[in-house]
């Protein structure tokens, strides 16, 4: 069986969004090119990517003979100037990119993007302020996953009334239809004490499974849900 290849993503445009798009790619070992035309912007990646190219991305032959157009993944990413988008989405629309994604400001530019055949549109602010929102809302839970039929796999702090039980003894698919899939907990092994709390996977949760304070779950079920449970707990 032939070796999975990894999907060549391009960001075109590394203005807030873009630039931390890009270095959050690389990060996770994703294969990025990264384009721009303001070299500065470039020289501020170079140390986490070697694959940063400066050009005028509305120009088609220089998509093609930098092999944008033969990426798996496009990400436009501008946001000072609609019509830069559309011309780099319908160049690679048109070249065959698989998935194209782009950034849109207004209902209108939205609708246009979905005419051209756009993948998915981008709203940075909107998307983080919803996010927000649910955060503030909804505190300490997280959306991992959207699923049909109402249900959201989601990662939360476990309640505190909670440690020192068993997963059996709180029997949460019983009392809030919660589904338990994974138990995360603090990495004893945590290397820096300022550092970002590391969790490691307890592996798969069963009745015995004893929760400990500091301990996050993922689990699967409807928001309201989950969100009572927090509220009772």
């Amino acid at each position: 069986m032939p070796a999975e290849t990894t999907p060549q993503i391009a960001v075109i445009g590394l203005g807030v969004f873009g630039m931390a798009l890009v270095k959050t790619l690389a990060k996770e070992g994703a294969n990025v090119i990264a384009i721009d035309k303001d070299m500065n912007r470039l020289n501020e990646i170079k140390d986490i990517t070697s694959n940063a190219i400066s050009f005028d991305s509305t120009d088609s032959e220089q998509l093609k003979s930098h092999g944008i157009t033969q990426a798996d993944i496009a990400v436009i990413a501008i946001g000072e100037d609609f019509e830069p988008v559309v011309l780099i989405s319908m160049e690679l629309i048109n070249a065959g990119v698989p998935q194209v994604y782009a950034r849109a400001n207004s209902a209108t530019q939205e609708q246009i993007l979905t005419k051209i055949g756009v993948t998915e549109i981008i709203h940075p602010e909107r998307q983080v302020a919803e996010k927000m929102g649910v955060s503030l809302h909804r505190k300490g839970i997280e959306d991992l996953l959207e699923l049909e039929e109402g249900l959201t796999v989601m990662e939360m702090d476990v309640p505190e009334s909670m440690t020192n039980h068993t997963l059996q003894e709180l029997n949460l698919r019983k009392r809030y239809g919660i589904n338990v899939l994974i138990i995360k907990r603090p990495d004893d092994e945590q290397p820096d004490e300022d550092a970002e709390t590391r969790y490691r996977p307890l592996g798969i949760p069963d009745g015995e499974t004893r929760l400990e304070k500091g301990d996050k779950f993922i689990i699967l079920g409807k928001k309201e849900d989950s969100q009572k449970m927090i509220d009772i707990n």
